[in-house]
């Protein structure tokens, strides 16, 4: 045999013998695998992955005091993204996939708080407020970022992009749709505890779909959730609305032990009672084999529904509230908006607090942009937040203080000139000397209630000075809090001299306290500014002859099944007006004069088969020209039972705006068949202070 041969021969066996051994290799491996190993093996592959789940509790019903259901639930689907299946590589390409879907589902909403809008044109521009949650929270994202603060829209834009590695030949479009996702899932912090709510409120076209495409959509589950259901059209500010919890809010909540995806009330009364109407959540446990196919899942702690809140409101009483206040202001030339507030005066209990203009609940994330833009500001909750120079329904509490501090009587009487000479550098004018040329002549304090005669009341202020003025405005209540649960209500501010000097600590600008100011103030101008509320709580004050209750919407707490009554609320004291009855009997009187023959509201109470007492105001508006009209009122007036406040900015008088009390008094003394909300009726109404 040749030495070549022998070569080839040597080099075969050791083929051989390498191809041997790495069959022995393969065998033994094998063995371990099937054999040694094989049941721990197929143990894994069969349960490659076990985790936990929450199971989201509905939240309770929220009812008007009659039983109405306001807010329930209703189930709906939704796309959520499990974090141990969503693939990270090409999710932004199958983020934007699935963006179209939703916004090509009719009716489906899309998880995205990101305040930013992008036009045809590529442009970026922000869509809230500076003052929205949304705003607010993306402010904070910016900075923990390290991008700073107050960035333009296309700053915020461009540094998502980077941020989320989103291809520079991606349009402007597209790109909002990609970042405003990805920046939703780290506001919810998405994770191996916390998936991430996609879309909501979605069709069964898409569920379908996904469910057919759910390999190209590793991670993307449908999901079946407790949505609020809004059945009323009206109480929108009262009502309020949930969302979810933001990163910034979640150290907070997680000691109350609430879950990552949880939503939560914002605003209204889903905030306020929040405690109440939480559930509990549940959990689920899920194993998946090693293709992500769920094997089982088990409910290991059942979601607890949470309870459900009945409200002070009376829901009918609210709707012809609002339908009368908005007939009212769209009739007004010049009328710009307004409120209306109804009160209980034996406990505090709200009955309607009414807003013009006002939105839909059912419509609001559709509407936000339009609304947060409208001049009109609907978004402001007039009812609590606006605050208005009460005008001449500020009287009742001059002439309290008056009688109370013996600078007048019931026998006094005071001449009415026309103008007020007292002061040598200001000398204002009683209204009705504009025009007739002369006074009122010669008026006890109910009858300058009635006349509304300013001159009266620039005396009396004169005589009781500053400092007991702003005393008695603080009994009753100006000036703080009527202890409503809702979030956004304001002080308002006092007239006088103490309020003036702590004002001065922040604008030394301001002037001294004068005489000037304290008549002025006396007939409630100057820097009087209360809410509508306030003045409401204020007039059920006067109506009780003293006794001022906290504000409040919460009556009771029904457990989750209704079985029990959980809670009551008790009605409790704010104030208590120190004055002699004789004191309450003369501003009493005072008051239905001004809804009696020769009164200033006269023409819209005339023949009414209520007695009813009430004031009207007209405030002076700094740059407008027209100025606004309140009327405060309670009724009956031998035993009162509700006390109205109705304010419209640009209502030119209170007269101007009575009606609306009148139109409240029908329906909740004769179940609406009185009311004039539906017919649009203009009257034909003197105008006066």
């Amino acid at each position: 045999m040749g030495l070549q041969k022998k070569q080839q021969m040597r080099r075969l066996a050791a083929m051989a013998a390498v191809g041997v051994l790495g069959c022995l290799v393969v065998v033994a491996n094998l063995i371990s695998l099937q054999i040694v190993h094989g049941d721990e093996y197929a143990e894994q592959a069969n349960h490659l992955f076990t985790y936990t789940s929450t199971s989201s509790a509905s939240r309770g019903d929220i009812l008007d005091r009659n039983g109405e259901t306001l807010v329930t639930n209703t189930t709906v689907y939704g796309l959520r993204i499990t974090y141990a299946f969503w693939e990270r590589e090409g999710q932004n390409e199958r983020i934007l996939r699935l963006v179209e879907m939703i916004e090509a589902d009719e009716g489906a909403e899309l998880n995205d708080s990101l305040p930013v809008s992008s036009g045809r044109s590529g442009a970026y521009s922000y869509t809230k407020d500076t003052d929205s949650s949304d705003y607010t929270s993306m402010q904070r994202f910016c900075e923990s970022e390290g991008w700073g603060e107050a960035l333009r829209a296309d700053e915020v834009i461009a540094a998502l992009r980077e941020k989320y590695e989103v291809p520079a030949e991606t349009g402007a479009v597209d790109a909002r749709k990609i970042v405003g996702v990805r920046y939703q899932m780290e506001q919810e912090q998405f994770s191996m505890y916390n998936a991430f709510s996609l879309a909501g409120n979605i069709s069964m076209d898409l569920v379908a779909k996904i469910s057919e495409q759910h390999e190209d959509y590793p991670g993307v589950e449908v999901e079946t959730r407790a949505e609020r259901d809004v059945q009323t059209e009206y109480a929108a500010n009262i009502l309020g609305y949930v969302g979810p919890i933001f990163a910034e809010d979640w150290a907070s909540y997680k000691e109350q032990g609430y879950s990552m995806n949880a939503k939560v009330g914002k605003t209204g009364a889903e905030q306020a009672f929040e405690e109440y109407l939480r559930g509990t959540d549940g959990e689920r446990t899920i194993e998946t084999d090693s293709r992500g196919n769920v094997v089982s899942e088990n409910e290991t702690v059942e979601a607890q529904s949470g309870n459900n809140v009945v409200l002070t409101l009376d829901i009918d009483l609210q709707a012809v509230a609002e339908q009368s206040l908005a007939s009212r202001c769209r009739s007004i030339s010049g009328a710009r908006g307004g409120a209306a507030v109804v009160i209980d005066v034996t406990n505090g209990e709200i009955l309607a607090l009414a807003n013009y203009p006002t939105y839909n609940l059912e419509t609001f994330n559709e509407d936000y942009n339009e609304l947060s833009q409208d001049e009109l500001t609907p978004l402001l909750n007039r009812s609590i937040a606006g605050i208005y120079a009460p005008g001449s329904t500020y009287k009742i509490c001059t002439a309290v203080a008056g009688l109370e501090e013996g600078v007048i009587d019931g026998d006094t009487e005071i001449y009415d000139e026309g103008i007020y000479t007292y002061f040598d550098d200001y000398q204002p004018r009683c209204w009705i000397y504009s025009s007739t040329g002369s006074g009122h002549g010669w008026e006890d304090v109910t009858e300058a209630i009635q006349d509304s005669c300013n001159y009266f009341f620039f005396e009396t202020g004169r005589l009781l000075g500053g400092e007991k003025l702003e005393s008695y405005a603080r009994q009753f209540g100006f000036g703080e809090y009527t202890g409503l649960e809702l979030s956004g209500e304001r002080r308002g501010r006092i007239a006088g001299p103490t309020a003036r000097a702590a004002a001065q600590e922040n604008d030394p600008s301001l002037r001294d306290w004068s005489g000037g100011d304290t008549i002025q103030a006396a007939i409630g101008q100057g820097d009087n500014a209360f809410t509508p509320l306030q003045l409401a709580n204020y007039c059920a004050a006067i109506a009780t002859g003293g006794t001022q209750y906290e504000a409040h919407l919460l009556r009771s707490v029904k457990a989750y099944d209704y079985s029990e009554t959980v809670y009551t609320k008790e009605s409790a004291v704010l104030n208590r007006i120190e004055a002699a009855d004789s004191t309450w009997e003369l501003v009493h009187e005072g008051m239905a004069k001004v809804t009696g023959e020769d009164g200033t509201a006269a023409s819209v109470f005339e023949n009414y088969p209520i007695q009813v007492a009430g004031k009207s105001g007209t405030a002076q508006v700094t740059g407008t020209e027209r100025d606004n009209g309140i009327f405060i009122s309670y009724a009956p007036y031998d035993n009162p039972q509700i006390a109205v406040c109705v304010v419209i900015e640009g209502g030119d008088s209170g007269n101007n705006v009575a009606p609306v009390v009148r139109d409240i008094y029908n329906a909740y003394f004769y179940s609406g068949s009185g009311s004039d909300a539906d017919n649009d009726d203009t009257g034909d109404y003197d105008v006066i202070a």
